[in-house]
């Protein structure tokens, strides 16, 4: 009886760690303001927003909780609104997909709560711009207060399938608040301390070729320039994008300016109850069923034996 009810806990957390992690949603953070250098013709996007519509549309496709609407929290004005509004518009996702920007305190707090018309639980990718000190129009304080104050909310959306995109947030004093609640051990460094660095240099990583096959160097070099990296406890987070940091004693080291994974990704994970913190280790949707049949038939064969 005993051996049965060990194999039962074993194969429900397993399965359940696995369903977790396979309906998880895509991640980008980036700690560049693409927003605040880019520009567009009619019909193209070009340096920061090109990269900015390569991750929409890199992101897109690994979105899984079945919505079509990209909500930007905090694209007040100026060149966030612009870039938002050019970035996705001229993307492919342009005709499937809607894309909306919420600006007041209100609707950003019915967004989370679940109440406003558009909300956490019919929208597919949030995105977030730039703090305001860094490019007109950004997300501002009050704007992130709230966010921060949602960061179980933005869990749990990207545990069920949604799609997460920001650019920096270092640069105000509360910036990754959100991110600091989910992952403790993450350091964020900015401009406004810690090691000097070259934000004009960036470079995908293995990590990020697997998770965004359709971003090239060329696409995450127009993000430049770049004002943040990410350090400590990425949890199921992957570096994605690196840029040279300056050594203490000369030469440069790989820091990490873009971190997130592709379909799968999670921010908890390595703890009681959280999936495995190797997002690149989940199974493929369509192995699933047959680890799913092995544990079964695993368990119908201790029962026939022990019973």
């Amino acid at each position: 009886m005993e051996r049965k009810k060990i194999l039962s806990l074993f194969c429900g957390a397993l399965l359940g760690g696995l369903s977790l992690t396979a309906s998880a949603g895509p991640i980008i953070i980036a700690g560049t303001d693409a927003d605040d250098h880019g520009s567009a013709n009619a019909t193209t996007n070009f340096t920061g927003w090109l990269f900015m519509q390569k991750a929409f549309e890199n992101l897109a496709p690994a979105v899984t909780n079945g919505d079509l609407t990209v909500t930007c929290i905090g694209c007040n004005s100026s060149s966030a609104l612009s870039a938002f509004n050019s970035a996705t518009t001229k993307s492919s996702l342009d005709g499937t997909w809607n894309f909306v920007a919420l600006s007041t305190l209100s609707d950003i707090t019915n967004f989370f709560n679940g109440s406003g018309t558009t909300n956490v639980n019919n929208t597919g990718i949030i995105y977030m711009p730039t703090v305001s000190s860094n490019v007109g129009g950004g997300i501002t304080d009050a704007q992130l207060g709230i966010v921060n104050s949602n960061s179980t909310v933005l869990n749990n959306f990207v545990v069920g399938g949604g799609g997460l995109f920001t650019q920096e947030q270092a640069n105000s004093s509360i910036g990754y608040g959100w991110l600091s609640a989910l992952l403790p051990g993450l350091t964020v460094q900015g401009d406004n301390g810690g090691p000097g660095f070259n934000s004009s240099s960036l470079s995908i990583t293995a990590a990020g070729n697997s998770a965004f096959p359709g971003l090239t160097n060329s696409d995450v070099t127009n993000a430049t320039p770049w004002h943040a990296w990410f350090s400590g406890n990425f949890g199921g987070l992957n570096p994605l994008v690196n840029g040279p940091i300056f050594g203490p004693t000369g030469g440069t080291f790989p820091g990490a300016v873009v971190i997130g994974g592709g379909a799968g990704t999670v921010f908890q994970c390595g703890e009681p109850g959280q999936p495995p913190c190797d997002p690149g280790q989940v199974p493929e949707p369509g192995v699933l069923p047959l680890v799913a049949i092995g544990l079964f038939g695993l368990a119908y064969t201790v029962r026939r034996r022990y019973s």
